[in-house]
């Protein structure tokens, strides 16, 4: 049901800016209750954090996020993939930039955590600051995608690709591991 109702908030984002959408919007666009709504989320906003995680935690449906997807040294060519940056770029475009990044930034905290940090401890200020800088850049390029070429668009997420593997190898060094280790942790993670 939190599928189908995320689902229909992405129907209603095509036709309507975020601050436009009401609950009864989403839950026309789904077909189902009042009640059934409020059963799964508290309101609109959780709704919306609920999507975008799904979308930036879940990218490929196996579990995997764009940590993952975008540090392997080939692109995914999933179109479970290709739809999470269409639709997180779909968010972004309807005046969603806050809530995309601040959502995207406390799902890669997460990761990171749980890669660097398994016993639950804080990551190093280090690795935070370029988490945010990874995750504010990825966020802004993706912000201007709806007004991309096709192969600006490409060089884009070539050179996010890129961002996020020069990422892991940062923050490999400063760990003193290889990136392919790094990854491989990732891996773990991302697919439990």
């Amino acid at each position: 049901m939190k599928a189908r109702l995320a689902d229909a908030l992405w129907d209603c984002l095509a036709e309507l800016p975020v601050g436009e959408i009401s609950v009864g919007d989403v839950i026309e666009a789904a077909g189902v209750s009042r009640g059934s709504f409020y059963y799964h989320f508290d309101d609109l906003d959780e709704l919306l954090a609920w999507a975008i995680r799904q979308e930036v935690m879940n990218s490929d449906r196996k579990g995997h996020s764009f940590a993952l997807l975008l540090a392997r040294a080939e692109p995914s060519g999933n179109a479970l993939v290709q739809r999470a940056i269409a639709r997180v770029c779909l968010l972004l475009d309807k005046g969603g930039m806050s809530p995309v990044f601040d959502v995207a930034l406390d799902a890669m905290r997460e990761v990171w955590v749980a890669v660097l940090e398994p016993e639950g401890g804080r990551l190093p200020d280090g690795v935070v600051a370029q988490l945010e800088y990874a995750v504010g850049g990825s966020v802004g390029m993706l912000a201007r995608a709806s007004r991309s070429t096709e192969a600006k668009l490409r060089a884009s997420s070539a050179f996010i690709r890129a961002c996020n593997r020069t990422l892991v190898e940062r923050i490999a060094d400063e760990l003193g591991v290889s990136a392919a280790e790094l990854v491989a942790r990732l891996e773990h993670v991302g697919g439990a």
